[in-house]
């Protein structure tokens, strides 16, 4: 009977010891403001208050697993690393601070502030993603699109928009460096290559055709 239940006991324990057995749990990561900011000289019409807009991502690149493009042109999830939050949420410092940075934005404030603010900045970011197509490399990739919206009474058309691209190397593994560095790189061509936009034209009403009663 003791030799039974010691055999027992050690499957038991090799059951255990299996189901304990796991993948590694995946490391989170974050994007954030670049390291050093300097300041823009203030430009003429510099805004005075601006509100930080929504920040809108594309998919697939919208959630918080690894995006990684592969050589044959296809995207696989990497399990092993991901986003600390979701990117519409995780990237909101790192716009804001790079906004403040630029020179023209003066006071950046939240989307929820209640001040008053003479433009809002929204973001549509394209691409977040790490680029191994090439074997021997590892990229982190981004690219944003920036609007630029009047506020106030008389509606929230675009003034400015512009749209930039980063990368940067990813093969240390450290992918929050990748990602802030290759990000900030994005926001910083966007904003290089704001342009002015032409205002919307007025919806003309819809005419009836001859002879139908008003």
């Amino acid at each position: 009977m003791t030799v039974r239940v010691a055999s027992a006991a050690a499957a038991l324990a090799l059951c255990a010891g299996c189901l304990s057995s796991s993948t590694p749990a995946p490391k989170t990561w974050m994007v954030s403001p670049a390291q050093e900011l300097a300041a823009a000289a203030p430009r003429p019409g510099a805004f005075s208050v601006t509100r930080q807009g929504q920040i809108a991502v594309n998919a697939p690149f919208d959630t918080t697993s690894f995006v990684v493009r592969r050589a044959d042109g296809s995207v696989a999830r990497d399990p092993y690393n991901v986003f600390a939050a979701q990117p519409s949420a995780l990237l909101r410092n790192a716009v804001r601070s790079r906004l403040e940075a630029d020179g023209r934005f003066g006071r950046v404030v939240p989307q929820s502030s209640s001040a008053s603010a003479d433009v809002q900045v929204e973001a549509l970011v394209s691409d977040l993603s790490i680029d191994c197509s090439d074997p021997s490399r590892r990229t982190a990739r981004a690219a944003v699109s920036l609007d630029v919206l009047r506020t106030g009474r008389n509606g929230r058309g675009v003034i400015l928009s512009g749209d930039g691209a980063g990368t940067a190397d990813a093969a240390s593994g450290d992918y929050s460096a990748a990602f802030s560095q290759a990000f900030d790189a994005a926001m910083v061509a966007a904003l290089r290559n704001l342009k002015e936009q032409p205002p919307a034209k007025p919806i003309e009403p819809l005419q009836k055709p001859k002879g139908e009663n008003k």
